[in-house]
């Protein structure tokens, strides 16, 4: 079970958003573009690379527990 404190929050809050939806929306452009083109394998490698990398990981985390914080969630 991992412990909310008031430092991890605090240091959630400073993350550099920004740049992590700026690198994530680069990456994706990298795969439509391949895809677009045809290099199959190309697009494959962009996709893994999406999910290993930490500003995806991160934006995705913050939407669950975030922006979707509603009645349903």
């Amino acid at each position: 079970m991992i412990r909310h404190s008031k430092t991890t929050s605090e240091s959630w809050k400073n993350l550099n958003w920004k740049k992590f939806r700026k690198d994530l929306f680069r990456l994706q452009c990298r795969v439509f573009k391949a895809i677009r083109v045809g290099d199959k394998r190309r697009a494959l490698s962009l996709q893994k690379l999406i999910l290993k990398s930490k500003a995806a990981r991160f934006l995705a985390i913050r939407q669950v527990t975030q922006l979707n914080a509603g009645s349903a969630t």
